[in-house]
C-alpha cells in the first residue's frame, strides 16, 4: 500500500473486509471511513458478506435493539392511542361534544406526528448502530438512543421528500380525471365514472411509477446522510443522496429486494424471525450506502458526528 496515496479508494484493499476493533481501542476516525469497500468495489455479494460479518459479531445485541424498537415504536403509540380512544367513548353528547370532538382530534394529530418522530429517531438510531459495526467496532446499544436531538431534522426531511412528490402525483391524477370524465357531475353513477377514468389512470401509473422509482431510489440515503454527519441539514442531506445514488440505482434496487426478502421472510418465523432478520437487512442497506458514500461528491462527515461518538 502506498502511504502516499492521497485517495483511499484507489488503495489496492479497498475491497478488504474490516478486522472488529476491541471495544478498548482508540476512537474510530472523525473523518474518512474504515469501511474500505467503495463506489468501484461495491457488489451485491461483497454487501451481503460485510453485513453477515457485522451481524454475527453482535447477533444478541441486535436482538435487543428490534426489542426496544417494537416496545418503544409500537407500544407507546398503541398504549397512548387506546388511552385517546377510551376518552373518546366518554365524550359528553350534543353541544358540548364539539369542543370534545376538537379535542380528540387534535389529539390524535399529535399522536401521529409523535410516532412519526419516535419512528424517526429509533430509525436512526438503527443506522448508528450499523455504521459503527461495519466500521468494525461492537453494534452499541446506546446509539439508538443518540439520533434523538435530529428529529426535527428528520421531519422537516420527510416533509421536504414526499410533500411535493404527494402534490405532483395528486394534481396529475385530477388533471387526468377531468380529461377523461370531462364536466364533474356528481349524479354520475360510479362505475360509469371507473370505466371513464380507468384505462387513462392504467397508463398514467406506467409512466409514473418508473419516474417515482427513480426518484425514490435517488432519495434513499437521505435518512443515512442525516445520521452519518451531524452538521448536514435536512434538505442538504435530500441533495446528498441523490449525488450518492447516481449511477448505482440498479445495485440499489436489487439491495433494496434482498432486504426485503430477508425481512418478509423472518417476520414470517412466527414474528420472532424479525429480531435477527431486520437488523441484518438494516446492515446490507448500510454497507451499501457506506461503499456508495466512499468516493461519492460529498464532504467528508463532521468531525462530532455519528462515527466520532463514543457510547
Amino acid at each position: 500500500m502506498d502511504p502516499e496515496d492521497p485517495n483511499p479508494t484507489n488503495r489496492p484493499d479497498a475491497g478488504a473486509s474490516i478486522e472488529p476493533l476491541a471495544p478498548g481501542d482508540p476512537a474510530l476516525p472523525t473523518t474518512g471511513s474504515a469501511f474500505k469497500v467503495n463506489r468501484q468495489t461495491a457488489t451485491l455479494g461483497g454487501l451481503v458478506s460485510a453485513a453477515s460479518d457485522a451481524w454475527r459479531r453482535d447477533v444478541g445485541t441486535w436482538a435487543l435493539a428490534m426489542v426496544l424498537v417494537l416496545v418503544i415504536g409500537t407500544g407507546i403509540p398503541m398504549v397512548l392511542g387506546f388511552g385517546i380512544g377510551l376518552m373518546d367513548t366518554l365524550q359528553p353528547e350534543g353541544e358540548a361534544n364539539r369542543a370534545a370532538r376538537a379535542l380528540m382530534d387534535g389529539l390524535n394529530v399529535g399522536l401521529q406526528i409523535l410516532q412519526i418522530l419516535i419512528n424517526g429517531f429509533l430509525t436512526m438510531g438503527l443506522w448508528a448502530m450499523a455504521f459503527h459495526a461495519l466500521e468494525g467496532r461492537p453494534a452499541p446499544i446506546a446509539a439508538l438512543f443518540s439520533q434523538i436531538r435530529k428529529v426535527w431534522r428528520y421531519l422537516l426531511q420527510q416533509f421536504v421528500i414526499f410533500v411535493p412528490i404527494i402534490a405532483v402525483v395528486v394534481a396529475i391524477g385530477v388533471v387526468v380525471v377531468l380529461v377523461s370524465v370531462g364536466t364533474i357531475d356528481l349524479d354520475m353513477p360510479l362505475d360509469d365514472a371507473v370505466m371513464r377514468v380507468g384505462p387513462s389512470l392504467w397508463w398514467l401509473a406506467m409512466i409514473l411509477v418508473p419516474i417515482l422509482t427513480f426518484v425514490l431510489l435517488g432519495v434513499v440515503f437521505a435518512v443515512n446522510e442525516l445520521t452519518y454527519d451531524d452538521a448536514v441539514g435536512a434538505v442538504e442531506s435530500v441533495g446528498r443522496s441523490w449525488r450518492i445514488a447516481k449511477g448505482h440505482r440498479w445495485l440499489i434496487l436489487a439491495t433494496l429486494f434482498i432486504a426485503g426478502l430477508v425481512t418478509t421472510a423472518s417476520f414470517m418465523l412466527c414474528g420472532v424471525g424479525i429480531l435477527f432478520g431486520a437488523p441484518f437487512a438494516t446492515l446490507m442497506m448500510a454497507a451499501l450506502y457506506l461503499a456508495l458514500r466512499n468516493g461519492a461528491d460529498v464532504p467528508e462527515p463532521d468531525a462530532t458526528s455519528t462515527l466520532g461518538t463514543r457510547y
